[in-house]
């Protein structure tokens, strides 16, 4: 991906899953599947056992609220 990704790359239920991320260092799980797609696109990373939202995820979610 040459750009930012951004709320149209995602799904509604990654969108969600994002937005749990987005609350804080959760160490609750997420859909592999999502985990794994967010990661991919730098919305999130996985941190000491737990997800945590990097600051293009955090500029995602809030565009969608």
């Amino acid at each position: 991906m040459n750009r930012l990704p951004n709320a149209t790359d995602l799904t509604m239920p990654e969108m969600v899953s994002l937005r749990l991320v987005a609350t804080g260092f959760i160490s609750r799980t997420i859909p592999k599947l999502h985990q794994a797609r967010l990661i991919e696109l730098g919305l999130i990373q996985a941190l000491m056992g737990g997800l945590m939202v990097t600051p293009t995820g955090r500029m995602v979610a809030r565009r969608m609220r």
